[in-house]
């Protein structure tokens, strides 16, 4: 009896607890994506808050880089979930700015749900290019990757494009084109690879002219 007592009451350990080595380097694009899967698999529907507690626990930048993808593949083009991951991208940026780890979405913003089918399949679409950027990216330009500067100025662009997408998220190709330059400073940040970090500034400032064309 005493034994089974003991074993009711020990802890459950956790399902997964990353290693050190997943979250910088080229090795966290692929080890997020096995993350995102994990946590749709069984599942109908993944609310926004889920996704924000899971993925954003270890870092802004694993969150980021899912987001952008939700934002490139078709999930950013479901109603409402265009401006709602725009929203979660702002939020994403004042933490940054402000130094905070994790983040806080409003109720109504994180009882947005996407279908779990979909997430799944953006996970697969997802995977060969994750495979070839971990083949790819390398520690370089550190400065520029994770520098307090450069930190701070991809906060303020995630601020600004973020809520651009509460405006011009009408726009179809909107999300999709400001989801790759975002992408990209995530894919430099986890990596810590600056020169793709400044293909990112360079692809910003496309993106942004582009949108600025079409309204």
């Amino acid at each position: 009896m005493a034994q089974e007592t003991t074993r009711s009451t020990a802890p459950r350990a956790p399902v997964h607890q990353p290693r050190p080595e997943e979250d910088l380097g080229p090795e966290a694009v692929p080890n997020l994506i096995d993350r995102l899967e994990r946590l749709a698999k069984g599942k109908e529907n993944l609310s926004l808050s889920e996704l924000t507690e899971e993925i954003g626990s270890q870092g802004h930048a694993p969150l980021l880089m899912i987001v952008s993808i939700f934002m490139i593949l078709p999930i950013g083009m479901i109603p409402g979930i265009g401006g709602a991951l725009g929203a979660i991208v702002a939020l994403i940026g004042l933490q940054m700015l402000l130094g905070r780890n994790g983040l806080w979405l409003p109720r109504v913003l994180g009882r947005r749900e996407i279908p779990a089918e979909r997430v799944r399949r953006t996970a697969d679409q997802a995977r060969p290019w994750a495979d070839w950027l971990r083949r790819h990216l390398d520690r370089r330009w550190e400065l520029v990757a994770v520098g307090r500067v450069s930190i701070s100025a991809i906060a303020v662009i995630l601020v600004l494009s973020g809520t651009s997408l509460l405006v011009v998220g009408a726009i179809p190709v909107a999300a999709p084109l400001l989801g790759v330059p975002i992408a990209v400073f995530a894919f430099g940040i986890l990596g810590r690879d600056g020169v793709v970090v400044t293909l990112g500034y360079l692809l910003i400032l496309i993106a942004v002219t582009g949108i600025i064309l079409m309204r």
